[in-house]
């Protein structure tokens, strides 16, 4: 058999001056083989011998009508031995195969390109990055405008609903808009089942597109192509940035991929001819507007603020600014690392990195900075009204001294009470029942009402009722103070009359 490597040797001793013979001789070949070589223009061409007709071929009908069936291997044998075949398994296994091939239909996809504004594409891919030193998994989610091929990669460490629905904002707010329509895989996070109609979309997906203002598509299952703008970038997204690096931590991550991303916009497109950056200046102006306030509509995410300024979420309290106590307010995390907290109307108010659940509360000393003010204010008004009252030396004075030292958590409270029950009552026993609260060191509220019931003072307003003044928190203590009296001088706290006892 004549090779190309033979018909080269061929013409080249031809060219050398040899003869047909000494040609024949030195290659070990015939004469007629070193003719037929040089009558050639091209190389030698091999065409595949004609296939004999297969002795399966009655039963070829049969074969195909099971194909169609859904029949596996096994049971097609059983059915050509049925009606009549004799030849070996293997023999007819190859030949099935042959049938197979003939019936799949080409892997063959049509390209399409879409109108500025028109689709978006998006998905999402795992992997296994180093942050730190420690191999930590990690999702990254993807957001591509369909005519501009700008593309927003967005990391997080949760797969959960509302870690795709943040991805997706985060792309929607990165680009300033939206696309009319957004293609999308059939994850149970977007498609809830598949119908005789078609799939039947996840509500909750359904009111993150109406919030958007953008009609959902969900690809055909089984049918990558159907997103190829957004699959492929995953490709150049792992070749180029994720294969062999490190990162010291979840900062340095974000960092690098934004860095990658802008440069990655500047290249000139294989497909497009210009840079993506370039070809979206021609998109944006057909983008849908965004709404102004994010998509906030996780009821079971809303949370009640306690008295102290705190929520609680996956077991663990996260403090929220002091004017929101008493309030609800919804609370999300945010690339499953964080913990962000939003007020009603859709304003975030606070963020904490996200703690395991049974850690000590989060506390940042901010959230309570106007709280204190509000409450020294309070204090020092009730202190100069005080003042005003029983004067600013003297028996008063150390009484204030002595209450503000006593009560450390509450001062501006325990003070209201005072004036209340000082409020109904003659100067002069108020002077009198401050004296005695001195005297014996116990600067309070309810020793003061106390001394002024017996000494037939007017009725006051009864401890505990509510108050005016707001809920304080931890003000400035003062030092202890160390009073030392005879045990006799005591009783005549205990004694009805005011005698000191024989």
């Amino acid at each position: 058999m004549l090779t190309v490597e033979m018909w080269q040797q061929i013409r080249h001793l031809a060219a050398l001056g040899r003869s047909r013979r000494q040609i024949a001789r030195e290659l070990g070949v015939s004469r007629n083989t070193v003719a037929g070589a040089l009558e050639q223009e091209g190389p030698p061409r091999f065409r595949p011998a004609t296939p004999r007709r297969s002795s399966l071929a009655a039963w070829e009908a049969l074969v195909q009508t099971g194909l169609r069936r859904g029949l596996s291997g096994v049971r097609l044998l059983e059915e050509v031995r049925a009606a009549g075949y004799g030849g070996s398994d293997a023999t007819f296994y190859r030949w099935l195969a042959l049938q197979k091939a003939a019936l799949r239909e080409p892997a063959a996809a049509c390209r399409f390109e879409t109108d500025p504004g028109e689709q978006a594409q998006f998905d999402w891919s795992p992997y296994t990055l180093s942050l730190g030193g420690v191999a930590t998994k990690v999702t990254i989610y993807s957001l591509v405008l369909a005519y501009s091929r700008r593309v927003h990669w967005f990391p997080s460490l949760s797969e959960k609903q509302e870690a795709v629905f943040e991805a997706l904002e985060a792309g929607f707010r990165h680009f300033g808009g939206a696309c009319r329509f957004l293609l999308v895989d059939n994850a149970r996070v977007f498609v809830s089942r598949h119908g005789a109609e078609g799939p039947a979309f996840n509500p909750n997906f359904l009111r993150l597109c109406g919030h958007y203002a953008v009609q959902p598509i969900a690809g055909t299952p089984r049918h990558p192509q159907g997103k190829g703008k957004v699959e492929n970038p995953f490709l150049h997204l792992e070749r180029r940035f994720l294969v062999g690096r490190e990162w010291r931590d979840w900062s340095h991550l974000q960092a690098a991929l934004a860095d990658f991303e802008a440069r990655w916009e500047q290249r000139i497109h294989g497909t497009t001819k210009v840079s993506p950056v370039e070809r979206f200046g021609a998109e944006q102006p057909h983008l849908v507007p965004l709404p102004k306030t994010p998509f906030l509509q996780f009821t079971e995410t809303f949370r009640q603020v306690s008295g102290d300024c705190l929520i609680s979420f996956g077991g663990v309290r996260y403090s929220v600014p002091w004017p929101y106590a008493g309030k609800s307010v919804l609370v999300r995390t945010s690339q499953g690392r964080e913990v962000v907290v939003y007020a009603p109307g859709g304003r975030e108010i606070a963020r904490h990195e996200r703690r395991p659940s049974g850690s000590p509360p989060v506390i940042l000393p901010a959230h309570y900075a106007g709280l204190r003010r509000r409450h020294r204010a309070c204090f020092h008004a009730l202190a100069v009204r005080f003042r005003e009252c029983y004067g600013t030396d003297g028996v008063a004075e150390v009484f204030l001294q002595r209450l503000l030292a006593r009560h450390r958590e509450h001062p501006e409270r325990a003070l209201g009470q005072v004036l209340d029950l000082l409020s109904a009552t003659p100067h002069s026993v108020a002077q009198a029942a401050l004296a005695e609260a001195v005297e014996f060191n116990l600067c309070s509220p309810r020793f003061l009402e106390e001394r002024l019931r017996r000494h037939g003072a007017a009725a006051a307003p009864a401890l505990g009722t509510a108050s005016t003044a707001p809920h304080p928190v931890r003000q400035l203590a003062l030092p202890e103070l160390d009073v030392e009296r005879s045990l006799a001088a005591y009783g005549r706290a205990l004694d009805p009359a005011g005698k000191e006892p024989a």
